[in-house]
Parts: structure tokens; sequence; C-alpha cells
């Protein structure tokens, strides 16, 4: 898998705060008791809701990956929808619509802390983690932290700086789709669990509903459906993309009320049966609207619930482990860490570089990590557009000496951060140019000679010896 995403463009002000967000609340951390590995979720949840009162976080563990979810009311101080109405889309500090809610910062902070207090005082082997602070109620967007447990060790005994750390830890703003699409469905079972009447749930459909609909759909009269008699268990909801302005969202749902509490009639379906339904989602006003509901289950003649059967090709179920999540974590390889910061450094040092900026109208580089049965690699390929039509690259073995300097600070670049992390598990680093289908192999043991001064990157490129 890749860490990478799409991340929307925001302030470069939102990172410097939550960069030393995380690194203060590295040091906030002092001494406190070990935690069970067995019970690393529970206790980050824990400290968050005793010490901070963050009641509704959610945390995975998949294979040495730590997952956080922290919904947020509002993780931005600005209204979006408000600013545009006004007419703010041309302002010229659009940054400052990216500028978190101090309330939401106070939460990432806080949950940052409890993660590092836990993940440095337990013997279970965690490698990264990911908190993701999600606006829930307005845009969908989201805050995603990611880093590596060992730099906290490191930064905390000053084994690497405060700025080394800083560029060690991933910063990205996204959109998560999921929460958008999950939002309709998720406040219509809040709402029938409140056991509103028929004219409060139609404000979540896009068409008109008739309590004869609600009956054959939910098996639930909501005329007959009192105060807070039932309880709509949300399982984890799934989505997919039906095109531009429609999803499709997957819900298990459990009832459960007590007999003798419920107006005879009001349930079709005895306490604790488990439903599922597909929600068909229209994007097409604001707020979204349910545009249908397909359950998967019956009442046959006798009563009983039965499921219903659906052809292979509309079988969407099946492959449910694809769909999307309000809170996917997946396991992070180093390597694959590896690959995406040596990425994003290299591509902002390329940026502050004036020579290159100078010479270069682009310069767009991916690094790649590689895991193969026999030996694993890094992949590097560049898009390189000079500003002179006569700076042409016909191959890595032919290269111009601007390009041969941008080459320079890139290898530079990759060769120390693999040793600062003391990373071995490759074989070779493979360059690749957007314009050349060939591609040139620096073998690991070469770089190392680079990096101590022992042989040059020309050198290596053209097939010199070593000095």
């Amino acid at each position: 898998m890749t860490l990478r995403n799409q991340p929307c463009q925001g302030s470069q002000r939102v990172w410097a705060t939550l960069a030393s967000l995380v690194f203060l609340s590295l040091f906030a951390w002092g001494c406190y008791r070990s935690y069970p590995a067995q019970r690393v979720a529970e206790s980050i949840q824990e400290i968050c809701r005793k010490e901070y009162g963050i009641e509704n976080i959610q945390v995975k563990i998949v294979g040495t990956t730590v997952g956080v979810f922290l919904p947020v009311k509002k993780l931005f101080a600005r209204d979006f929808k408000e600013a545009l109405l006004q007419g703010e889309g041309k302002l010229n500090d659009v940054e400052s619509l990216f500028q978190p809610s101090p309330e939401a910062l106070d939460q990432v902070e806080d949950v940052l802390f409890s993660i590092s207090r836990v993940l440095l005082s337990t013997d279970l082997k965690i490698e990264f983690y990911t908190l993701q602070a999600t606006d829930i109620e307005t845009t969908g967007l989201q805050l995603v932290l990611t880093g590596y447990v060992d730099d906290i060790k490191r930064v905390r005994l000053w084994d690497i700086s405060r700025e080394e750390y800083r560029k060690r830890v991933f910063h990205e703003l996204r959109l998560n789709r999921a929460v958008i699409s999950h939002r309709s469905v998720r406040s219509l079972f809040e709402v029938l669990e409140k056991g509103e009447t028929l004219k409060n749930l139609q404000d979540f459909f896009k068409d008109p509903i008739t309590p004869e609909f609600f009956v054959s759909t939910f098996f639930t009269d909501p005329e007959l459906v009192g105060k807070g008699p039932a309880r709509w268990h949300l399982g984890e909801l799934r989505s997919a993309s039906l095109g531009k302005d429609q999803m499709v969202v997957y819900a298990p749902v459990r009832l459960e009320y007590e007999m003798q509490s419920v107006v005879p009639g009001a349930f079709l379906v005895p306490p604790g049966t488990d439903l599922e339904f597909f929600f068909v989602i229209s994007f097409e006003g604001d707020p979204a609207k349910i545009l249908r509901v397909i359950p998967l289950s019956y009442l046959d003649e006798r009563g009983t619930l039965q499921r219903i059967p659906i052809p292979d090709e509309l079988n969407l179920d099946q492959d449910l482990e694809s769909w999307e999540t309000e809170f996917p974590v997946f396991h992070i390889d180093l390597g694959v860490f590896l690959a995406e910061q040596l990425t994003r450094r290299t591509q902002a040092l390329l940026m502050a570089d004036e020579r290159i900026q100078n010479t270069f109208e682009s310069a767009q580089l991916n690094f790649l990590y590689h895991r193969e049965a026999q030996k694993s690699f890094f992949s590097l390929e560049l898009d390189l557009r000079a500003k002179s039509a006569g700076l042409l690259v016909p191959s890595l073995s032919l290269v111009h000496e601007d390009v041969l300097y941008l080459l320079n600070r890139t290898s530079r670049e990759f060769v120390d951060v693999l040793r600062s992390y003391k990373f071995s598990d490759y074989g070779f680093l493979e360059l690749r140019l957007a314009s050349d289908p060939s591609a040139q192999m620096l073998a690991r043991e070469d770089l190392e000679l680079f990096r101590r001064n022992k042989t040059t990157l020309q050198g290596l490129l053209s097939g010199v010896a070593p000095l």
C-alpha cells in the first residue's frame, strides 16, 4: 500500500502549528505506568475520556500501526459555506479558511499526548501511529498526522533535532468522502431512535415518504413508536461511488427494544434483529439527501425475516472490503514510509534551491519502495522540464551539469535519510526519467561509497570505477 492520498491545498501555518503540537506533546509526557499490550487501544481511549473529556475517539491496531480517529464538530475556525456565500472565495488570504479552530487544536494536542504516553510505555510492538482529526458535521475534511514511534523516542533523547523530527511527521489535509456520505444515514437513525414523527424523518429524504414505506423498509411504524423505546445500533458503514453526484452506503444495523415498553405493531421484527440496508445518497443539494433505500431482508407470509436474493452482478456487498470507510487503517511498511518521506523532503529541497528554480520550469519527482521476494529496491522517477530548450536530458548517462546538480542533491538526501534510519532492506535505487523508458540502477554498495565521498554520482552514472 501507499501512504499517499490527494491532500487538499491548505495553509502552511496549519502545518507549522501542528508540528509544534506534535513536538510539545512529546515533552509533556513524564513517568507513567506501563500499559499492557492487550489494552493499548483501550488505554488511549481511557486517557482521552478521563483526563480530557474526549469521549468518542476510535482506535484500531493493524499490524504494527495504531490508528486513532478523532471526530470534531468544527475543524476550522471559519465557516467554509458562509465565506463562499459572502463572496470570500476570492480572498487574498485564502489560507485563513484552513486555520484550525482552537477547540480542534486543543483536542488534537490532547489525543497526541495520550498516544505518546501509551506507545512509549507498552511492550506491544507498534512502529507507526496515525491520527485522523475529522470534521464530521460540515466539510468532511480531516487533518491526518502520521509518525514513526522510534522518531518519538529519538527526539526525546535529542538523538535527532526538533527540525529533523518535524520533517519526519507527515501532515495532510484530506477530504473524507465516507464521512459526508454516511452523515445522512447516521442522522436518520439518530432521529428514528428518538421516536420522531414521519414529518421529522422526511427531512433526510429527497422524495416524499409514507408510513407504508417505513413499515416495509425498516419494519417499523414511526407513528406508533414512542419517545426513545428502541436502539438502532449501527455497525461500520461503508460507501462506494455511483457517479459524480451519488454514493451508495452499506449499513448493518441491530434493532434493540423492550417488548413491554412499545405499542403493539410498532415493530414487525423481534428485538435483537440484525438488518442490512443499501442507501443511495444524492449530493445534488446541500445537505445530501437519501434518494433510495434498499433493504436486504423481507418478511415472508409467515412473518419470518428472509434475506433478499440478489443477482451476482448486483451483489455489491460481496466486495465490501474494497469500499470506503470513515476510519481506514492500514499497516505501514517502513520502506513505504521512507519513500513517501523522501518524496516530500526532496521536493521541498528542490523548491527552496535557487539554482534549480532558475533552471527548471518544473522538477517533479517520486520515490517508491518495492518489496520483492528476491530483493527489495527503491525507484525514483524524475519529470524535468527545463526553462531552456537546449537543456534536454536524452539519458541519465549523458546529463547536463544542472541536471547532475539536481541529481546530486536528491541522491544525497536519499543516502543521508536511509543512513539516519539505519535502513538497509534494499538492493539498489532505480533511476528513471519520465521522458526515457530505460532505467539506471545504482547498487546500495555504490550509494554507500557516494555517501562517504569515495565516488561521484557522475562516475556511477557513467560506469566509472570508484575513487
